[in-house]
């Protein structure tokens, strides 16, 4: 028993370690572009991934979950392989029109089909990392992540510092993800004897399985980033700069989460297929706990604390900004709960109901970004987030509870 236990800590401990190195590395290109650069340069960079992140997430129609919790084995990983290649694909024809006719500087367009290029690559090893989190080898993930992390900061570090060029600096995180993919992420499916992608009908089959999904995470990365469309339309790009960097709290902090979700989604799939009712539920409130918890610890750090992290991350330009950086930890609580509210709905498979969730929280994004960043901007645009979040964990709380009443009774009258 002390050994499994000790072997699974091991592998949380990899896991959060890992994506830990990872959130500070997103957290520090940030900081690094906002200290040695300029808020037009964190702008461009920041609406780069505000109009690739849609598109690629889109495509990547959720795959990953989908095989980590995939317990009746519908599908090999070749097969999730070469559906996320072709899918990934599409995306990025569809990212180079969108940047010609998004912007006529050509800074601006190369960001964006770099960034295109750069989630390419991420998109191929995040579903190996799916099928390490199937296999519940979490402490792969973890090193790759780590690896990553690092590497990332090594390479946009030196690169932006020295020619001040965000195209230098994401032609060095290119360079990073390719490695990265070749060297660690394919290199550990040889000895599982998964590495070959195959490209046959079940790319189009996982396609239509998993297109709400893909609808899904379409829609909640539109609901990320409206406010930052709102914004730029109301304010300029300098404003978008430094809301991103305030927004990327909760872009570190989720990866205080993620290997959790990641460790139990198999759990929770065969607590839900063997109609293991009970312990399906207990796990849920468990990590509703968990999400109250970090997200109360975090949230109360900035609010005595807030103006002091701002001027250390950034300098003292951001400082004024701290109600702000304030509001945007508040929907923490939202979004950690979100997180894992999906990992159940997905594994219960639940997932037709899901985009018409999504349009509800888009409607509420919008309505909220016109009527409150075209009075209060970047203030505006964090209350947006709030609600936003808010309406999303709401939402999935919803039918969540409903998916557990609903297997409870029929697993009863059986």
């Amino acid at each position: 028993m002390w050994k499994k236990l000790n072997n699974i800590f091991s592998k949380l401990s990899w896991s959060l370690f890992g994506n830990i190195i990872y959130a500070l590395s997103q957290w520090i290109i940030i900081t690094i572009i906002a200290r040695f650069g300029s808020t037009a340069d964190l702008g461009i960079y920041s609406l780069g991934l505000a109009i690739t992140a849609p598109i690629v997430l889109f495509f990547s129609f959720q795959l990953r979950t989908f095989l980590a919790t995939d317990s009746n084995n519908e599908y090999n990983f070749a097969q999730y392989f070469g559906g996320r290649i072709i899918h990934l694909t599409f995306s990025f024809i569809l990212i180079i029109p969108i940047a010609f006719f998004y912007s006529n500087n050509i800074e601006t367009v190369l960001v964006i089909i770099l960034l295109g290029i750069i989630k390419y690559f991420e998109g191929l090893s995040d579903i190996c990392m799916g099928f390490y989190q199937k296999k519940s080898k979490i402490d792969i993930i973890g090193k790759s992540q780590m690896y990553r992390g690092i590497s990332s900061i090594i390479a946009v570090g030196i690169l932006y510092f020295y020619t001040r060029s965000l195209i230098f600096s994401l032609l060095g995180l290119l360079i990073v993800m390719i490695v990265r993919l070749v060297n660690y992420d394919l290199k550990h499916l040889k000895p599982l004897g998964e590495y070959t992608p195959v490209f046959d009908r079940s790319s189009i089959q996982l396609m239509k399985m998993a297109f709400p999904l893909g609808v899904v995470s379409l829609i909640s990365s539109l609901n990320t980033n409206i406010p930052k469309y709102f914004l730029e339309y109301f304010s300029g790009t300098e404003e978008v700069g430094i809301f991103s960097a305030l927004y990327y709290i909760l872009i570190a902090s989720n990866m205080l989460i993620t290997p959790i979700s990641l460790l139990v989604a198999p759990g929770i799939a065969n607590a839900y297929k063997q109609n293991k009712i009970k312990k399906f539920l207990k796990v849920n409130l468990q990590l509703s706990m968990v999400s109250v918890i970090v997200s109360l610890l975090i949230i109360t750090l900035i609010v005595l604390q807030g103006e002091f992290i701002l001027n250390i991350l950034y300098g003292s330009k951001y400082t004024p900004y701290n109600d702000s950086f304030i509001i945007i930890s508040s929907s923490l609580i939202f979004g950690f709960l979100t997180t894992f509210f999906t990992v159940s709905i997905v594994a219960a498979r639940a997932i037709q109901i899901q985009p018409i969730m999504n349009l509800i929280v888009t409607i509420v994004t919008i309505i909220s970004s016109y009527y409150f960043i075209s009075t209060d901007g970047i203030n505006g645009a964090s209350y947006t987030l709030l609600i936003s979040r808010m309406f999303q964990a709401l939402l999935s709380g919803s039918l969540l509870f409903y998916i557990i009443y609903k297997k409870n009774k029929l697993y009863h009258v059986n």
